[in-house]
């Protein structure tokens, strides 16, 4: 660090003594500023701790005392395989109804009580994953990010690749030392319709459409509720896409998952990603952020902006 302080103190010495002061002023603000003048600008945001990890990391790491392993099925069956150590929920665990939205996050002392009954303290490593769809383990991790947990990752390949892999299961529940979570909630990652609306106006946002294609366009419906199209500007990716494998469970590499959402949005854009309730949305918004970009949670989706009478746009184009 000392050869970019000896450049401009060198000529120092041969300055009047105003001009010295005004020189000295200028070296006093480099140094303080990590010789960046305008170091407050050049700020980077913080980086994302949602990672992505595969099963080799986590096999070497099974008897950290810090790892927590959550497993989400569908429902919480005593005899499941499990990777060993993990701790089994189901998926309803996640969500709650509110009003006429059916899948809503729970409240912050609901969610935080979970995690911490599955042993989650702020100093755990969390990985989370399911021998189901892979959306399931996202949303935990979509929730557990919102609570501002500060490592969590998603297991890439989930059970089925572990299990492929011949690693050790079991179907022993381990015993489970309560955790000393303090939620940090993040009120930024969660996008509600009067944001959107704003942000739709203001042209800086990235809005991903995590539905089908009759969905997508309108005329299509989910569980027999029909769909009359998408939000304004929506760009359809569907999260089966983030996959290679045709159970989807093992992602792109980086670069291709980029490329997917580079296709979607512009520089500076806000990722904000929605599906019909938050389920498959989940997923989209923690590849995501698993690259580091700024994203957002739309929780209560389409069923959300449907009940709000919002419009929407019908066809494949997204109509900006």
């Amino acid at each position: 660090m000392t050869m970019p302080v000896r450049a401009p103190l060198a000529g120092l010495c041969s300055l009047t003594a105003p001009a010295f002061r005004v020189a000295l002023t200028a070296v006093a603000l480099t140094l303080t500023s990590g010789f960046m003048p305008h170091a407050a600008q050049a700020q980077s945001p913080a980086p994302s701790p949602l990672k992505i990890v595969s099963t080799e990391w986590l096999a070497e790491r099974l008897s950290d005392p810090r790892l927590v392993i959550i497993q989400v099925e569908g429902k919480n069956s005593p005899d499941v395989v499990r990777i060993p150590g993990a701790r089994v929920i189901p998926y309803s665990a996640l969500t709650t109804r509110r009003g006429p939205l059916t899948t809503e996050l729970p409240d912050v002392d609901s969610l935080a009580s979970l995690f911490r009954n599955l042993g989650v303290s702020d100093a755990s490593t969390v990985v989370i994953t399911t021998s189901q769809e892979s959306p399931m383990a996202a949303r935990a991790l979509m929730s557990l990010d919102y609570l501002g947990h500060g490592s969590m990752a998603f297991l890439d390949g989930g059970v089925a690749r572990w299990t492929a892999q011949n690693r050790r299961t079991t179907t022993e529940a381990p015993v489970v030392t309560r955790g000393t979570f303090t939620p940090r909630v993040r009120q930024d990652l969660v996008a509600t319709a009067d944001w959107i609306s704003g942000a739709q106006q203001q042209g800086r946002i990235a809005l991903i459409d995590t539905r089908t294609d009759g969905e997508y366009a309108g005329g299509g419906n989910r569980s027999g509720m029909p769909s009359a199209g998408h939000l304004q500007g929506a760009r359809q990716l569907e999260w089966e896409q983030l996959f290679t494998d045709e159970k989807h469970f093992q992602l792109r590499d980086s670069t291709q998952l980029r490329q997917l959402y580079t296709e979607r949005m512009r520089g500076g854009d806000t990722v904000v990603t929605y599906c019909w309730v938050g389920y498959r949305a989940s997923m989209t918004y923690v590849a995501a952020r698993a690259l580091g970009l700024p994203a957002r949670f739309y929780d209560g989706s389409y069923q959300d902006w449907q009940q709000r009478q919002l419009p929407v746009v019908a066809g494949t184009s997204p109509r900006e």
